[in-house]
């Protein structure tokens, strides 16, 4: 009997000789196809998937997001959006201060890389001084360098894409941090 292999994020199962196609035609033939949300992820151009990644990102299906960008990081490592994506995607929709110290750091490092491979939107950097701005000072300890402060006087306000900064900070909601607080006075 043909087996079909299905990957469901990291998880592969095996089904039976006759599958119904995305399409609903009858697939008897053996193959792996990744399954997003019931989408049909076989693409590897790394647009596709950093679009899909962010849909995925929206419905808050973190590590199937996750998965997506560091398939489209290994098809194009250049693209610095994805690094972008990557952090938020590893954010989980939790809140910074409540992450593990060695969760920052690797979210931090993702979007230094973002910076470094060319993004020039400065919502990168809003979205670093906010990370380290509530997970340091949220838990009262010593921010390593560069400090939020620094961040904050490197940032070119006029490179900001509002709607993206808008949308970050719907996804990190921390009402009681100064700066977030500060920030959705100035763009909502």
């Amino acid at each position: 009997m043909a087996r079909k292999k299905i990957n469901i994020g990291r998880d592969q199962v095996n089904v039976g000789r006759d599958y119904i196609g995305h399409d609903q035609n009858i697939i008897n033939q053996p193959e792996t196809v990744n399954i997003i949300q019931g989408q049909d992820t076989r693409t590897s151009d790394p647009k596709v998937l950093l679009r899909q990644a962010m849909k995925l990102l929206d419905g808050k299906s973190y590590q199937q997001s996750i998965d997506l960008l560091n398939t489209a990081i290994e098809a194009d490592p250049s693209m610095a959006e994805a690094y972008y994506y990557l952090a938020l995607a590893k954010l989980r929709g939790q809140r910074p201060k409540f992450l593990k110290c060695s969760e920052i750091e690797v979210i931090d490092q993702l979007l230094c890389t973002a910076a470094i491979m060319g993004d020039t939107d400065e919502t990168v950097q809003w979205f670093r001084a906010l990370l380290r701005d509530d997970y340091y000072g949220g838990n009262h300890m010593n921010c390593p360098p560069p400090s939020v402060e620094d961040i904050l006087a490197s940032i070119h306000p006029e490179a900001t894409d509002t709607n993206k900064l808008r949308s970050l900070l719907k996804k990190m909601p921390m009402p009681d941090n100064q700066l977030y607080a500060w920030l959705v006075e100035q763009i909502f």
